[in-house]
């Protein structure tokens, strides 16, 4: 694999400090501070912050600092009906060209769901974020894929378990496990299903 540049260490890096909440949603950090924490020059920086400021998790005002934009409720709204337009598209591109993968995978990830019912909130939301992950890669297109991953860290989606917890688990395990026997049975119209989903990612996303 070839290694990665020194802008693309500084995008992935500071990426992750966003994603993981080492930089917190609001804060106001700099090039230089960022530059000095990655022990780089402040050129492979700048041009990462101007990635991540194009994808929307950074604002750079010019003489005021970087400023890491928060999850605000609409943008969140938005952002959850781009993931369920991507999850949406690989299913019918799945349903049209790997039927059958697309069955297998989603039977598997039933199976699973139903053995990790007693593990914690974050463990299940772990396994429904690898379960989706795994979904969009089958349809093999680069882009989709590159979107559906942006999406996703923009949601901060591993930092969002509360649909695993009570009082909604009772509501989101079912509807999960009704979306996924819909998929597996090849003749039932699942797109219902996917909206019903939504409904809850929306209810209880922090």
């Amino acid at each position: 694999m070839k290694p990665l540049s020194l802008r693309e260490t500084a995008y992935e890096t500071i990426l992750e400090w966003i994603v993981s909440g080492r930089i917190p949603e609001g804060a106001v950090t700099s090039e230089i501070a960022l530059a000095g924490s990655l022990d780089m020059s402040r050129t492979p920086v700048r041009a990462a912050l101007q990635q991540l400021e194009t994808e929307g998790f950074v604002r750079i005002a010019p003489k005021h600092g970087v400023h890491i934009v928060p999850s605000s409720a609409g943008r969140v709204g938005d952002l959850l009906e781009t993931w369920i337009a991507l999850v949406l598209f690989a299913y019918e591109l799945l349903k049209r060209t790997k039927p059958a993968e697309m069955a297998e995978a989603a039977s598997s990830f039933g199976r699973r769901m139903e053995a990790f019912a007693g593990e914690t909130p974050d463990t299940i939301n772990k396994l429904e974020s690898e379960m989706w992950q795994q979904w969009v890669s089958l349809g093999q297109n680069e882009e989709i894929i590159r979107l559906y991953q942006s999406t996703s860290a923009k949601l901060r989606w591993h930092r969002n378990d509360r649909r695993w917890r009570p009082p909604h688990r009772s509501e989101t395990e079912p509807c999960l496990q009704d979306l996924l026997s819909a998929v597996v049975s090849g003749s039932v119209n699942a797109v219902p299903h996917f909206f019903s989903y939504l409904h809850i990612l929306k209810k209880t996303w922090n």
